[in-house]
């Protein structure tokens, strides 16, 4: 009977491990989190429940800026009075940055937040937060936020001195790719987000000036296969590259809203070229961009 119980543990130990090392997200996370935010949008808070539960099942729960899916699950388990499911992903959103006072206040909580295991939570708070705050690097967001504050002067066409911007690209791209090869991709897990002091830090526009396309490209990919960068950082940098590569210029994952099926590469394989990255189809990218904007 023991020797049951220890090979009953071993499987579920590896195949948790499996879970977090083997999850693909762009076959297995990103399409089916999109449709989610689409029903939590639509106010359809069972099919979000059954959309994120599928996606946790397949790889561990992301809460990336603009979808926020960990959030919109944990509201939508709220609203249904799946309480303990509910206080698991806030306990999640916490070790993720977010502050009880800003949980607090989520009008799908207020049903929870008398409750014991509210009070439970927030005695626990304090120690949840320091975990955070201990899991981020704030030297290296300070060191991303200078790169960026350079990348964004000398890319600027209204100051002299313009041509500087080679040199400073240059300087920015060899740095960051000895920060990815010793942390890996500073996303917010890594250095914290906009949240820790309200200030937007990352190296997404800087990438629209690099000129490694293979290395880019083949490292951006991998990134987000794990969960590491959002496939937009993809999608954003192959198109900015195309856009001002003279022998280019046509596009490939239609990143700019003002980009025509003229301006976009055999247009009809488009959809297929952007969920091969994660990003959504075109269709689903436009209902998502209009539901935001009715919120």
């Amino acid at each position: 009977m023991r020797k049951i119980i220890i090979l009953t543990l071993l499987a579920l130990w590896t195949f948790s491990c499996q879970k977090e090392t083997d999850c693909n997200y762009i076959d297995n996370y990103y399409q089916t989190v999109y449709l989610a935010e689409e029903a939590y949008h639509k106010k359809d808070f069972e099919r979000v429940v059954a959309l994120m539960a599928k996606a946790e099942a397949n790889c561990e729960l992301l809460n990336q800026p603009i979808i926020y899916e960990t959030l919109k699950y944990a509201e939508s388990a709220a609203r249904l009075g799946k309480n303990k499911k509910a206080f698991e992903l806030i306990r999640n959103l916490i070790l993720k940055g977010d502050k009880i006072t800003y949980l607090k206040d989520i009008d799908a909580f207020q049903n929870i937040v008398n409750t014991n295991q509210w009070l439970e939570l927030e005695k626990d708070y304090d120690s949840l937060r320091n975990e955070y705050l201990s899991s981020i690097n704030l030297e290296l967001r300070e060191k991303i936020r200078e790169m960026s504050r350079l990348d964004q002067i000398y890319n600027n066409p209204k100051i002299d001195g313009i041509k500087l911007s080679d040199s400073m690209d240059a300087i920015n791209e060899k740095e960051l790719k000895q920060i990815i090869a010793e942390f890996g991709y500073p996303n917010e897990s890594l250095i914290g987000d906009f949240k820790i002091d309200f200030t937007p830090v990352g190296i997404g526009t800087m990438l629209f000036h690099f000129d490694d396309y293979d290395y880019w490209t083949t490292t951006l990919k991998e990134f987000i296969k794990k969960g590491k960068a959002p496939p937009i950082s993809l999608g954003n940098y192959v198109d900015s590259y195309q856009r001002r590569v003279p022998q280019k210029e046509k596009y490939i994952y239609g990143i700019y809203n003002n980009a025509s099926e003229k301006n976009i590469i055999e247009y009809d394989k488009l959809d297929e070229r952007r969920i091969a990255i994660g990003l959504p189809s075109m269709k689903l990218k436009k209902t998502l961009d209009s539901l935001r904007n009715i919120q």
